[in-house]
C-alpha cells in the first residue's frame, strides 16, 4: 500500500508538471539575504502550475502574528450534581391527581409539571408549574400521593451548564490560573467539543495522586454531557508574545530539519527551513524563517516535500 501510495504521488506530480530548480536560489537577491539574516540555508524552488494547484488542491493561508495556545492535557469527571437545580414543592396540600412531567423529561419555565387537589377526588384546583427552563433529575411522589407545602415533589436542573473536576499534575500547576478555556472531550461524542473555563483551583495536593483538583463550568448545548461522565480535557495555556502560528500540516521535517513551503509568485515556492517554538497537536508556533503576510502552504504540501525530496534523490545519483 505504501509503494503503491509513493508511485501515485510521483506519478501525480510528473503528469501535473512540477518542477524543481536545480540549482540554489543566489545569494545576491533581496530575497536570499533576508533569508541570511534569518539563519536560514539555501532553499530550493519549486513551479507548479496554476492548474496543477488547483488539480492537487493545493491551498495557502496568510501568516499572522498570533498568541499560540499552548494545551495541558489532563482527565477529569462532570460532576454528579447540576451547578444550578432548584426543589418544586405544592403551593397546597392536597393529592395529586396527574404526573405530567418524570425523571429525564426536559421542560420548559411555566409548563404544568402536575395538578393537586385539596379534596381527594375533586376536580384538580391547583397547578404546579416549573420556575426554570430545564431537565427533571428528580420525582418524589406518584399519583394519588398526599402532598404537603414543604416536601419536594420534583427537582429541577439546568444542564446546559455543568461543573467539571480535572486533575492537574504538580508540575503543570504554575501554569494554570482562574478563567483559563478549558475543551472538555467524551467518547460518546467524538469530534464534540464543550467549551468552559477554570474556577476553582484547589489550595491543596492530594497525597495518593499527587494531582491538584481544579473545577471548570462547562457549557453544555444540548444536554449531551451527563451527571458524573468521565471526560478528557484540555486546559488553554495563551502565550503572552506573539508568533507565526500555523497549522500542524504546513510543517514538513525534511533531512532532520523543519520546513515550509512559502509561495513566491503565482507559480512558484520555496522551501524554507524554519524555527519552533513550541507546538501542539494542531498548531506549531515559529520563531523564525516566516514573515508577516507570507503565503504558506497548508494543505497537501506533502506533494511539494515528495518532489523536492526526489529532486534530490537524482541529484546524488547524477554524482
Amino acid at each position: 500500500m505504501k509503494i503503491f501510495k509513493l508511485s501515485l504521488i510521483i506519478l501525480i506530480s510528473f503528469g501535473l508538471g512540477i518542477a524543481v530548480s536545480r540549482g540554489f536560489v543566489s545569494k545576491n537577491t533581496v530575497k536570499a539575504e533576508k533569508a541570511e539574516e534569518q539563519h536560514h540555508e539555501e532553499a530550493r524552488e519549486l513551479k507548479v502550475s496554476e492548474k496543477s494547484q488547483e488539480l492537487i488542491a493545493l491551498k495557502t493561508i496568510k501568516a499572522q502574528l498570533a498568541a499560540f495556545k499552548k494545551k495541558i492535557p489532563v482527565v477529569g469527571q462532570i460532576a454528579q450534581d447540576a451547578e444550578t437545580s432548584i426543589h418544586v414543592v405544592s403551593p397546597v396540600s392536597g393529592d395529586i391527581v396527574d404526573m405530567k412531567a418524570e425523571i429525564g423529561s426536559l421542560i420548559n419555565k411555566g409548563d404544568v409539571l402536575c395538578t393537586v387537589s385539596k379534596v381527594s377526588g375533586e376536580e384538580p384546583i391547583q397547578e404546579i408549574r416549573a420556575t426554570i427552563t430545564g431537565t427533571v433529575i428528580g420525582a418524589f411522589a406518584k399519583v394519588k400521593d398526599r402532598v404537603d407545602t414543604v416536601s419536594s415533589v420534583y427537582t429541577l436542573a439546568d444542564l446546559t451548564r455543568l461543573l467539571a473536576t480535572v486533575d492537574i499534575y504538580e508540575k503543570d500547576i504554575a501554569n494554570i490560573k482562574l478563567g483559563q478555556k478549558v475543551m472538555i472531550y467524551s467518547v460518546a461524542y467524538p469530534g464534540q467539543v464543550f467549551e468552559g473555563e477554570i474556577t476553582f483551583i484547589s489550595p491543596r495536593v492530594d497525597q495518593e495522586t499527587h494531582t491538584i483538583k481544579a473545577r471548570a463550568l462547562i457549557q453544555n448545548p444540548g444536554n449531551n454531557l451527563k451527571l458524573g461522565m468521565f471526560v478528557n480535557a484540555d486546559i488553554i495555556i495563551e502565550s503572552d508574545a506573539k508568533f507565526i502560528v500555523l497549522p500542524q500540516e504546513s510543517v514538513h521535517t525534511i533531512n532532520a530539519k523543519k520546513v515550509v513551503f512559502i509561495r513566491t509568485a503565482a507559480d512558484k515556492f520555496e522551501a524554507r527551513e524554519v524555527s519552533v517554538h513550541d507546538e501542539n497537536r494542531e498548531e506549531a508556533a515559529l520563531t523564525a524563517g516566516v514573515g508577516e503576510g507570507e503565503e504558506v502552504v497548508i494543505k497537501n504540501g506533502f506533494l511539494l516535500k515528495s518532489e523536492l525530496l526526489k529532486s534530490k534523490i537524482g541529484e546524488g545519483c547524477a554524482e
